[in-house]
């Protein structure tokens, strides 16, 4: 064989074991282009978390630091992906806003407390994570003059934010003939809340969590306020599975959101919190050691860091202690955890098997 047939088939060779390598290896451009939300959320250094602004919820502190239940979910995000739970930005959105925000990119995540329902599931382009926080809908009234609730008389107007699930069913509800009500809408829920304390309404309705912390931080005498379960016409107030949203169209981006999510539930039910979380690691059940140890070659295709679990658990805490120092026994509205609990607590958090 002469020289340049060698040279040739030398160079098929090196060729072939090229595109081999690229074969086994892909490329960052490549890996990238499969989870384009995490590669910007890279590029960036942040987590981008659209939140509606309410007490206990979201809200920011003396200092202007972001803070509360949906934030510190969006910080879990941070520690999953970035590892630091601090690298993040918030976004405010008004109700209307999110479901475009999530689909244009302007978030990478929205917390803004929505209800998962199937109109928005079909009707948008976004996808539903796990349920972050199980509520029903709740109505306020002001009381009358001698003391008697403002919801046993007949003729009532009840302001509402508008285009919610909440609308809807008290829309339903007066339908039926069950309530002689008229329901006023506004743009937002700040508006709906003003309305309410000018006395342009009698009542307001919206998530009961909602109701419980906004009115828990007025001046008002709360003698002057009732706070009830919405009288709906089922025996079961009408249900609010608040979730977050993820643009649909990158499923690698959505299972870092919804493993996070059921990472922290998995930690409430285990007893695992920020101060056991390295003891846990290394005397826990397998499944809290498979947890702890963030399963890393899995992690690394769902784009989260190799120690994921374990960084969300101790830099900012299981579900519980997230629920205990924005909504719970430890934060001014010593909400109770109710439908918020584990399932092996009559609750309604449940994760998937970790393995």
């Amino acid at each position: 064989m002469g020289s340049k047939p060698v040279a040739v088939a030398f160079g098929l060779l090196l060729a072939l074991q090229a595109f081999a390598a690229a074969a086994a290896q892909p490329d960052t451009a490549v890996r990238n282009a499969d989870r384009p939300v995490l590669a910007e959320i890279e590029r960036r250094g942040v987590v981008r978390c659209g939140v509606s602004f309410n007490p206990g919820f979201a809200a920011n502190d003396d200092g202007g630091r972001p803070v509360g239940f949906m934030v510190d979910l969006c910080r879990a995000l941070a520690a999953a992906v970035l590892g630091k739970a601090d690298a993040i930005e918030i976004r405010r959105l008004s109700k209307p806003q999110e479901f475009d925000a999530v689909a244009t990119g302007e978030v990478d995540v929205s917390l803004a407390q929505t209800s998962w329902t199937l109109t928005r599931d079909a009707g948008y382009a976004v996808d539903f994570g796990p349920p972050v926080f199980y509520d029903v809908q709740g109505i306020a009234a002001w009381r009358l003059s001698d003391g008697r609730s403002a919801l046993d008389g007949g003729d009532l107007t009840v302001c509402v934010p508008a285009g919610t699930t909440t609308q809807a069913e008290l829309e339903s509800l007066i339908a039926s003939g069950k309530r002689p009500w008229k329901v006023r809408s506004f743009p937002g829920w700040p508006d709906t809340l003003e309305a309410f304390l000018s006395r342009d309404c009698a009542a307001v309705s919206a998530d009961r969590a909602l109701l419980t912390t906004a009115l828990h931080m007025l001046d008002a005498p709360q003698e002057a306020l009732e706070i009830a379960d919405a009288p709906l016409p089922s025996p079961m107030a009408s249900r609010e599975p608040l979730a977050p949203l993820t643009p649909n169209t990158d499923r690698n981006w959505m299972a870092a959101v919804r493993w996070t999510m059921f990472a922290l539930f998995l930690a409430d039910d285990a007893g695992v919190s920020g101060a056991n979380a390295n003891f846990q690691r290394i005397t826990g059940s397998s499944e809290m050691r498979r947890l702890l140890s963030g399963m890393p070659e899995v992690a690394a295709r769902a784009g989260l860091r190799p120690d994921w679990a374990y960084q969300v658990v101790v830099q900012v805490g299981n579900y519980g202690e997230i629920f205990d120092r924005n909504l719970g026994a430890r934060s001014p509205f010593k909400l109770s955890r109710g439908l918020n609990r584990p399932w092996t607590q009559g609750g309604l958090l449940y994760a998937p098997v970790f393995q």
